[in-house]
């Protein structure tokens, strides 16, 4: 049997005039629309379960790295009047969690530094200066620890903190109708070292989720808020005053109100000064020898002469290390040129962006000047923030009907 299809005047004769042609209009919008939301969706559950897929690991498989030792004496050295208890009871917490043979030999014998610290409370205590400074991260451990344990509170801070940074990047991406660059961000972020950082026991995943936090908030307008937030996180880590410093040379190279700017910063600037005082801090150039010329069992009255020999060693050796062992130099790079060619597309053209991602940049490079170590944690905020700008920026479409 044939089936004739319905004449051109039945069409004219069931609907208005030009009706059939805003239908099929509306229809194909639909369409696009379907077809968007279902690649934002898949790119949120992408995100989503990359990223507890990630958080459920690092919660079943820590990282015992070294610094886990020093935060938890600190936490504990407020109990204890003599070095030799305070090492015992470090000790005897810390295997009372880690039960593993591997990974207490790796801590107590790994390498000589750490056999010496091992075997030596007075010369592990002189190490503690370096840490007692992270004021904010140390008082968390301690309120936490009655409740988790001193181990499990240190590695929940790293989790916490990797939690509440992928809540934040995805709120962030959302609220930029960027959802579909997820996909993206998780390989990025990746590579900037944000699941190394859920791992291990230092305040770095926090300081990067404070951070990104702040600048989501100087973004949106609200500068007192972001600049308040960061002023805090200096309790946390005091060189993040380079972030604060770099968005205040931002505020007054981009025309923007700079009163929260620099409030910001005299506030950070006068506790980093009086934390580091009241800690017992060796200093800076005491600090930038043991941790980028040669490493010291102790540090007791250490305060070894200036040089410029030593310095440009400590700057070689974190540049050849940062560059061929770590991600962030490249990335800087590649995302130096993104810059370049969405500001050049008409992608990028308010200040605040524009002055965001200068503030960052420089404060790579402010970073790096002012304590060259290589690793990949100590330049995270700065790079997660760069990542969610130019992605914020860029919004890929990727279903099949993009225009």
């Amino acid at each position: 049997m044939t089936i004739h299809p319905a004449p051109a005047t039945w069409r004219a004769a069931n609907l208005p005039s030009n009706a059939f042609s805003h239908l099929t209009a509306w229809a194909a919008a639909l369409w696009r629309r379907a077809g968007l939301l279902t690649v934002e969706r898949l790119a949120s559950a992408f995100f989503a379960i990359t990223v507890l897929g990630m958080l459920g690991y690092a919660a079943l498989r820590p990282a015992y790295n070294w610094d886990l030792i020093p935060y938890a004496a600190t936490a504990l050295e407020n109990r204890y009047d003599n070095p030799v208890d305070l090492h015992a009871e470090t000790w005897r917490q810390i295997e009372a969690d880690i039960t593993t043979p591997a990974h207490l030999y790796t801590l107590q014998s790994g390498n000589p530094y750490n056999r010496d610290q091992y075997e030596n409370p007075d010369h592990f205590a002189s190490q503690l200066s370096m840490y007692r400074v992270k004021v904010g991260y140390i008082a968390v451990i301690r309120a936490l620890e009655p409740v988790f344990g001193l181990v499990r509170s240190i590695n929940l801070i790293s989790l916490a903190g990797f939690t509440a940074f992928a809540v934040l990047s995805y709120f962030w991406l959302s609220r930029a109708g960027a959802r579909s660059s997820l996909v993206f961000a998780v390989p990025l972020f990746l590579l900037a070292g944000a699941y190394e950082m859920a791992t291990v026991a230092t305040p770095d995943m926090a300081v990067g989720a404070i951070s990104v936090g702040a600048l989501m908030a100087i973004r949106n307008g609200k500068a007192w808020t972001g600049m308040s937030i960061l002023a805090a996180s200096v309790l946390f880590r005091p060189d993040n005053l380079i972030l604060i410093f770099a968005l205040l040379l931002a505020a007054l190279a981009f025309g923007w109100k700079a009163r929260a700017y620099l409030t910001a910063f005299a506030a950070a600037f006068a506790a980093v000064v009086l934390i580091a005082d009241a800690g017992g801090h060796p200093g800076w150039w005491a600090h930038f020898w043991f941790s980028n010329v040669q490493i010291q069992n102790d540090m007791a009255g250490f305060h070894p002469d200036f040089s410029l020999a030593a310095m440009a060693k400590g700057y070689m050796r974190g540049l050849i290390v940062g560059v061929l062992n770590n991600d962030w130099p490249p990335l800087l790079i590649g995302f130096a040129g993104a810059w370049a060619l969405l500001g050049r597309a008409g992608k990028i053209t308010g200040k605040i962006d524009h002055g965001l991602l200068f503030a960052l940049m420089i404060g790579i490079g402010g970073k790096f000047a002012s304590f060259p170590l290589p690793d990949d944690r100590f330049y995270f905020p700065f790079i997660a923030g760069i990542i969610l700008i130019l992605l914020s920026n860029w919004r890929p479409r990727l279903d099949a009907q993009a225009d």
